[in-house]
């Protein structure tokens, strides 16, 4: 099964292991990935945010909290974007189901309209229904009379 990874946990693990010292590789982060969440990620996309928090590491004039908000606003931001993104898909899915089925309906009902003698049809059915509901009470009413 492909499993994406968030931004927001392989940005942790970056963290930690930059915070760890030493000089953090690529493959470094990609196995404690695999070891903490069962998947690597997109080589690429591990690498650009690898060189990202390395950035964010090795520049002194930001202050810890400063540098703290701002990456917490970044992880808010992407959680936000890809929320804003699954929300758009599931209203485009349903309106698409909408309007599946309001085309359906539309169709069986204009399809049923274009049957030859439709009404006529009807008309002879409520007449059939009317005489076997007075057949059934005349049969009701010679039966009341006989068992008395």
């Amino acid at each position: 099964m492909n499993q994406e990874l968030a931004d927001h946990h392989i940005r942790s693990t970056c963290r930690e292991l930059i915070a760890g010292g030493g000089r953090v590789t690529g493959r470094a982060v990609r196995r404690a990935l695999r070891e903490r969440y069962g998947a690597v990620g997109r080589t690429a996309r591990v690498f650009q945010i690898l060189r990202e928090e390395a950035i964010e590491r090795s520049s002194p004039t930001v202050s810890a909290d400063v540098a703290g908000l701002e990456r917490r606003l970044r992880l808010a931001e992407e959680v936000a974007a890809e929320n804003q993104a699954r929300a758009e898909r599931a209203e485009y899915r349903e309106q698409a189901h909408q309007d599946h089925w309001a085309m359906e309906i539309d169709r069986l009902r204009e399809q049923l309209r274009a049957q030859p003698k439709y009404h006529a049809e009807i008309r002879a059915l409520q007449e059939q229904v009317l005489r076997l509901s007075a057949e059934l009470q005349a049969a009701r009413s010679l039966l009341e009379i006989t068992t008395r």
